[in-house]
């Protein structure tokens, strides 16, 4: 068996670590997506599928006209804005995911996906597509910068 060895420029050495840097490209993919995922479901009331994620009942309503959020009656999963401000970046095992730091608040987004029968925390397909493009400007900023 044959060794063959590569040399490769100090300059595409530096690009390669930088892409297997997590904090280069894994953490702000996280931190980008967020708004992105806060405006689809606390904003436009929709699932991880684009469908509308479900109406408020009557008697929810009174409660959510008491707290101030409006009449609408399009499930947005807010009441008392804690769960939509908890959504953080978390560090995993293999980089970086998005969830809640506060497990209640993960807990309450379990119990309205079930109540729902919707998807609602996983990424869109319009947040996957954002990520893919970004992902590709990060990739290529690494190797032309």
């Amino acid at each position: 068996m044959a060794t063959v060895t590569v040399k490769i420029s100090e300059k595409l050495q530096s690009s390669f670590e930088l892409l297997l840097n997590r904090e280069y490209l894994l953490r702000p993919l996280a931190i980008e997506t967020i708004p992105l995922m806060k405006e689809r479901i606390h904003i436009d009331g929709k699932a991880s599928d684009g469908s509308q994620i479900g109406e408020y009942a009557n008697s929810y309503m009174r409660q959510r006209e008491k707290a101030g959020r409006g009449q609408s009656r399009k499930v947005i999963v807010a009441l008392t804005s804690q769960l939509e401000q908890d959504w953080s970046v978390l560090a995993t095992q293999n980089g970086y995911g998005i969830g809640f730091n506060n497990p209640f608040n993960a807990d309450k987004m379990r119990w309205v996906e079930e109540q729902k029968g919707k998807i609602i925390a996983n990424l869109s397909s319009d947040e996957k597509q954002y990520i893919n493009e970004r992902l590709q400007e990060l990739v290529d900023n690494a190797f032309e910068g």
